[in-house]
C-alpha cells in the first residue's frame, strides 16, 4: 500500500448495545439512518437467533428504501487503507441492495439501480456491492463503482480488466446471515485506489474479486447500506458486525 502511518490499521468494532442510531446525522450519531416511502428507519433491537442487532423494516410498497450509514465521510482512500464490513439478513431475497462506500451519508436513493444487465447509477461517486432480486436478470451480487455520475460499466455481464463484476452463484438466502466485506487500498500519487470484494454466504462458500478502480484517491466517502423494495413484498431486515477500519497516514 502506497500510504501507511505508524500506527498501522485501526479497527472500529462496533457495539448495538453502546452505538448511537439517528435519522438526524450528527457529530453525537455512530450511524444515521433514512428512510424514503413507507420503510422504517433502522433501530436497535434485539431477538432471540440474532442478539443485538440493527432492525429496518419495508412494508408492501414498491420504491421504498431504507439507509445505514456512518454519521460523515470518514473515508479517503488517499490515506493507505480502508475497508468496511456487514452482516446481514433478510426475510425476503426478492429486493435490492447496496453496500459500500458512497458520497452521500443520506441521500434517499440506492445509489445503483438495475434492470435487466443494466445498472444505473443514481450516486454521483462511490463504489459498492450491487444485488437486485427482481429487477435484474442475474440474481447474483456484483461489484461496481461510480466516478463523477459515470459508472466503469453499466453491463451486468461486464468486466473490467477482463474480469467480471459478477459474482456469478453470490448471493443471500432468506432468513440467513450473509458477509460482506469492501477494502480500498491506495495505489500512490497519481493513481486510482485498489479495491477487493469478499463476500461469504450462510454455508461458507465465498467469493472475492479485486479491481483497480478509477476513483479519486482524494474523495470523501462513508460507510453504506442501503435496500430498496423492489417486489412489494414486506421485508425485514437485520444488521450486524458493522465494523470497519482505516489507516491514519503519515502524510
Amino acid at each position: 500500500m502506497a500510504n501507511m502511518g505508524s500506527m498501522g490499521i485501526l479497527k472500529h468494532i462496533d457495539d448495538p448495545a453502546t452505538s448511537i442510531v439517528s435519522s438526524t446525522a450528527g457529530t453525537t450519531v455512530t450511524w444515521a439512518t433514512n428512510t424514503a416511502g413507507s420503510a422504517t428507519d433502522f433501530v436497535r433491537a434485539v431477538a432471540a437467533g440474532k442478539g443485538v442487532h440493527y432492525y429496518g423494516a419495508m412494508d408492501a410498497v414498491s420504491g421504498s428504501s431504507s439507509e445505514f450509514a456512518t454519521n460523515n465521510l470518514n473515508f479517503y482512500p488517499q490515506e493507505g487503507h480502508c475497508a468496511i464490513e456487514i452482516i446481514v439478513q433478510f426475510s425476503d431475497i426478492s429486493h435490492s441492495f447496496t453496500f459500500g462506500f458512497n458520497d452521500t451519508v443520506q441521500d434517499s436513493n440506492l445509489p445503483i439501480d438495475c434492470s435487466a444487465t443494466t445498472m444505473t447509477a443514481t450516486a454521483t461517486d462511490g463504489i459498492y456491492f450491487v444485488y437486485d432480486g427482481t429487477d435484474a436478470t442475474n440474481k447474483d451480487l456484483h461489484c461496481a463503482w461510480v466516478v463523477d455520475g459515470t459508472m466503469k460499466t453499466t453491463d451486468m455481464d461486464g468486466s473490467v480488466d477482463g474480469q467480471a463484476i459478477r459474482m456469478k452463484g453470490m448471493a443471500p438466502t432468506a432468513s440467513k446471515w450473509f458477509y460482506m466485506k469492501l477494502e480500498l487500498d491506495d495505489n500512490g500519487s497519481g493513481n486510482s485506489p485498489v479495491a477487493t470484494f469478499l463476500a461469504i454466504d450462510h454455508l461458507g462458500r465465498s467469493v472475492e474479486k479485486r479491481f483497480v478502480t478509477n476513483l479519486t484517491r482524494s474523495d470523501g466517502f462513508c460507510y453504506h447500506f442501503c435496500a430498496e423494495n423492489a417486489s412489494a413484498a414486506a421485508n425485514y431486515i437485520y444488521l450486524r458486525g458493522c465494523n470497519w477500519e482505516q489507516t491514519i497516514p503519515n502524510m
